[in-house]
């Protein structure tokens, strides 16, 4: 009987102490450490600004999903784009276009990456991508300029790309005080929270945020 009270007991307290101890171990790896953990994770030595709980659950949802194309908003160093390539090598198939308004040098190079230098919502390559995405199951990254409008405006015209069966990813919503940030402003948060209220052939996967921190809160959704 006491054993079973304390087992209660234990399971309250965790209750209670996992969302405060996930939102301090998200601000410290986010604030306090970044310069050894997000703002230095590297793959195969090209910078990568992520944690690496994302990008597991991105490998396990594109080994599941097995799209023809990713389309990745906001390259930057362009890391994170070859990790999807070098997964599309392991798993004999995959192209991988990202798009970014700011050209970086030296950027990454790989047989199955394409680079387009442009905003993501530009009318000229919302069309390409359209072109691209023709007959192939497609996998969304929306991970560029992460104000509301910006993100709002791509899950407009982005997020429609999207195969069913396939994966949606927002990425950052953990800026403007989620739990990071609070100065950044409405960002990729408030756009999906206004997005969803539209009832978008999309359904949340919560199970996807399974390693508790994670910088895209709310930004895991699979089309139905």
């Amino acid at each position: 009987m006491v054993h079973r009270i304390r087992l209660k007991l234990n399971a309250a307290i965790w209750r209670i102490l996992t969302p405060v101890t996930v939102n301090l171990f998200h601000k410290l790896v986010y604030f306090h450490k970044r310069d050894q953990t997000w703002m230095n994770t590297r793959w195969l030595g090209a910078k990568v600004q992520k944690i690496p709980f994302d990008l597991w659950v991105e490998q396990e949802i594109i080994f599941e999903t097995k799209p023809d194309l990713i389309i990745e908003t906001g390259t930057y160093d362009g890391g994170s784009t070859l990790f999807y390539a070098h997964l599309f090598d392991i798993m004999g198939n995959g192209e991988v276009v990202s798009i970014d308004i700011a050209a970086q040098q030296g950027l990454p190079q790989h047989p199955r990456i394409t680079y387009i230098s442009a905003s993501s919502v530009d009318a000229d390559v919302v069309s390409e991508l359209r072109k691209r995405a023709a007959d192939k199951r497609v996998m969304v990254i929306l991970d560029s300029d992460h104000s509301r409008d910006h993100v709002m405006k791509e899950l407009e015209v982005l997020a429609p790309l999207t195969s069913p069966g396939c994966y949606l990813i927002v990425e950052d919503t953990n800026v403007n005080g989620h739990p990071v940030l609070w100065e950044h402003g409405p960002g990729p948060m408030e756009a999906v929270r206004a997005w969803e209220k539209n009832a978008p052939p999309f359904e949340r996967d919560p199970s996807r945020e399974k390693f508790m921190v994670t910088f895209n809160p709310r930004g895991y959704w699979k089309r139905r």
